[in-house]
């Protein structure tokens, strides 16, 4: 009988203190771990931003060895680039009007607001939020330092 006593003080030992000392390390370190997610994202974001950088120097990089290889291709997107008007037969002309751009740029808007709610689609999960609130974090420790005090003065060893 006292074996099987002991066995269970053991065990109802660690169970209260390694919940105990969960509660408190949530309570003093959840701040950190919901830190940790914020920077998860933002180094996603990061990458993802590269990676769109990498990819317009290579753009970039095509067009110039392009226009070292054909001197002509400069003298048709000069003019374009600087708005003049071009006077050859062959190419069609293109009317660029405000309303054009306005509808160009709240097309890329779009576009870059579909990107970003992915990216914020892998936030912080809710039960963290809730465990890091100010008061949830002041009742986790305390009832964190109070079930290892309830498991240090109930479930010690008897003295015989």
């Amino acid at each position: 009988m006292k074996k099987l006593e002991k066995f269970s003080r053991a065990v109802f030992f660690s169970l209260f203190s390694a919940i105990g000392i969960f509660a408190v390390a949530l309570a003093v370190l959840g701040p950190e771990w919901k830190n940790l997610y914020k920077i998860n994202a933002a180094t996603k974001q990061a990458e993802q931003d590269n990676s769109k950088i990498e990819q317009i120097i290579q753009d970039h990089e095509v067009l110039i060895g392009k226009i070292d290889k054909d001197p002509n291709m400069l003298k048709r997107l000069a003019p374009a680039t600087a708005g003049e008007k071009t006077e050859e037969a062959n190419l069609p002309e293109v009317q660029i009007t405000a309303q054009t751009l306005a509808q160009a740029k709240a097309a890329i808007e779009q576009m870059d607001s579909n990107e970003n709610t992915k990216i914020s689609g892998e936030e912080t999960p809710a039960w963290l939020e809730r465990a890091t609130s100010k008061v949830s974090r002041i009742i986790l420790f305390a009832a964190g330092a109070g079930l290892v005090l309830v498991s240090f003065v109930c479930f010690n060893a008897k003295k015989e």
